[in-house]
């Protein structure tokens, strides 16, 4: 069975690094990706010696038609289960998710208040193509993508899997119900070459969200993968900023 896997050759397995004790980093990829989408900022939080953890949601890494066979709440307890381990060895916690990753964070910020901080990249929480799914998936089970993330150095399917896409709309419904829950500091980012969510995500959120400290970054350069494209650095540099003035360290 072909896998349409972009990128194979690349190591998307789970990230669990034991660092200090004290400081614990989830990081969460987005829908068809692997956790190569986050494995540059898993290594900027290594080499300062946090603890990172970054798990492979379920359907993720084997095949579109595998992951056309999973439920949002799959990915829910992958995320929960990486985010209890952690907590069991570390005192602060802070989680970030690209894109589907990003709405992931939300959930666990709405249901675990002891949440240092998030940050969410590209946060696809409003995205108007998801809404016809429902129908799509009907008789298009696996659709191809026009443009599989930009050339840049992504692993994950070239395809959609609508089904799968169903239940991620799914998870935006109910994670879109409960954001006043989310109070912790939030970090967010969107790129002006962001062409697969909304425009307005990060306002959204930000409005919704009943954090005191929330911070709005607009990225000049980059679009929708933003974690491994030209302004990654910057990204780092802000995060720090962010851990700095929330007196994580």
């Amino acid at each position: 069975m072909e896998s349409y896997i972009q990128n194979a050759h690349l190591n998307g397995n789970p990230i669990n690094h034991i660092g200090n004790k004290e400081i614990g980093i989830l990081l969460i990829h987005g829908f068809t990706a692997t956790t190569v989408e986050v494995g540059q900022l898993a290594k900027h939080f290594i080499n300062k010696d946090f603890s990172v953890s970054a798990p492979l949601l379920p359907g993720h890494g084997t095949t579109p038609h595998d992951l056309n066979t999973k439920k949002y709440r799959e990915w829910i307890d992958c995320v929960e289960n990486a985010f209890q381990d952690l907590r069991s060895r570390c005192k602060k916690i802070l989680v970030g998710g690209e894109s589907m990753g990003a709405v992931l964070t939300l959930y666990l910020a709405e249901k675990h208040s002891e949440i240092k901080g998030i940050y969410l990249f590209s946060p696809a929480l409003l995205v108007e193509k998801l809404r016809y799914v429902r129908f799509i998936k009907m008789i298009q089970p696996i659709r191809d993508k026009n443009l599989p993330e930009d050339g840049l150095a992504w692993q994950g399917y070239s395809v959609y899997p609508t089904r799968a896409a169903h239940q991620f709309y799914k998870l935006t419904k109910l994670v879109k119900g409960s954001l006043s829950k989310v109070t912790c500091p939030a970090l967010l980012f969107q790129g002006k070459h962001d062409t697969t969510i909304d425009a307005n995500n990060i306002e959204y959120i930000s409005q919704k969200i009943s954090s005191q400290i929330k911070q709005l970054i607009y990225l000049q350069s980059s679009g929708h993968v933003m974690l491994l494209d030209q302004e990654l650095n910057i990204i780092k540099q802000k995060i720090d900023a962010f851990n700095a003035d929330i007196q994580i360290l």
